[in-house]
């Protein structure tokens, strides 16, 4: 195929590669990519999975026969000494209440309180008093626990952190927790370092597990209470730390389809292998910051996303470089390719941030 040096086709493959092009494509591609980003930013979403609580319903307790005792439970939350999301380890100090009729269930019983995916790091002996004919019992308590977060958005992740209370030690046909979203606050005091709590939640109910044996089935009950914080990522620090570095590089890589083979082949060689190397170097610095789980978060995909862009960018270097001459056909399969890659990434940088 043969294509005219002066064909209008070639001068504009040939323009749109020039340095002063690339420099206005940046700014068009920084604006799209920030507008597309402004959606997860904004919009509050967690990804983590509801909690199973089965309600407590009329037809539930005709089943069980009885009408089991209701067990009252708040908590207030003073302080959380480790808040790691990273690390996916929690900590709280707080006060845990409880308020039922003494002569239908007694102190010991609802005293054998536990919770779930975590451990009671301290427990204070409970304040006790009768309240309007209630026994009411109080506890100092330090906890520290895990919850089953979803970091696939990150570092546009934000996040529902499910405290659970369970007790293992009754069936819930003979005991239930009950309680309220205004049982349930946190002292103002509190700081979420690079996060704003949207809300508060509890809920109430029951769980059932199945165990089966030699072909005999066994269900396990127990009564359970969540308490839930819907928190906010704050701030676009780690947003920018993670993004911007490898959109510098990305960008910086794409001038190697500025120059002639002819003259510049050592800068074009040295601009591809160079976006590579800085993106398998800065991969280390990402590691870092990513929370440890075993599936791909959202910085993993648009990191291998660009350092396919950049691999890709490589190859064509050394093709041009090792033709040394650059014909009119081989600039607009130049420009076609520098269009491709940008395309290809705004692309997958929409689905990537509105998949979810």
């Amino acid at each position: 195929m043969n294509i005219a040096e002066d064909s209008p086709i070639v001068r504009f493959f040939e323009r749109i590669v020039t340095p002063q092009s690339q420099i206005i494509g940046i700014f068009v591609l920084s604006i799209i990519a920030g507008l597309i980003a402004l959606q997860p930013y904004w919009k509050y979403h967690d990804l983590e999975k509801n909690i199973p609580v089965i309600p407590i319903t009329p037809a539930k307790i005709t089943q069980w026969g009885n009408v089991p005792t209701r067990v009252t439970v708040g908590l207030f939350i003073n302080n959380f000494p480790t808040l790691d999301f990273v690390n996916n380890d929690f900590v709280f100090d707080g006060i845990i209440w409880f308020e039922f009729d003494p002569a239908l269930i007694s102190l010991n019983t609802v005293s054998k309180f536990s919770f779930e995916k975590g451990e009671i790091l301290s427990l204070s002996e409970p304040y006790n008093q009768f309240v309007e004919k209630k026994f009411f019992a109080r506890y100092n308590l330090r906890v520290r626990f895990k919850s089953d977060l979803n970091y696939k958005l990150f570092p546009f992740d934000d996040h529902r952190l499910d405290i659970i209370l369970v007790n293992r030690a009754i069936d819930p046909s003979e005991m239930i927790f009950r309680s309220y979203s205004s049982f349930f606050d946190i002292s103002p005091s509190v700081q979420f370092s690079g996060w704003r709590l949207e809300d508060l939640l509890v809920k109430t109910g029951f769980t059932e597990s199945t165990i089966e044996r030699s072909g005999t089935q066994k269900i396990i009950s127990q009564p359970r209470a969540v308490f839930s914080l819907y928190l906010r990522r704050q701030g676009s620090r780690n947003i920018f730390l993670i993004f911007l570095p490898l959109f510098v590089i990305y960008i910086i890589s794409l001038f190697s389809f500025a120059f002639d083979p002819q003259k510049n082949s050592t800068l074009i060689f040295g601009l591809a292998s160079a976006g590579v190397t800085s993106l398998l170097g800065y991969r280390f610095v990402i590691e870092n910051m990513t929370p440890k789980v075993g599936y791909f978060v959202l910085s993993d995909r648009i990191f291998i996303l660009l350092l396919l862009a950049a691999l890709g960018e490589f190859i064509f270097a050394v093709i041009l470089v090792r033709g040394g001459k650059l014909t009119p056909i081989m600039s607009v399969i130049r420009g076609l390719t520098y269009l491709l890659i940008n395309v290809m990434f705004l692309t997958a940088w929409y689905y990537f941030l509105t998949q979810f």
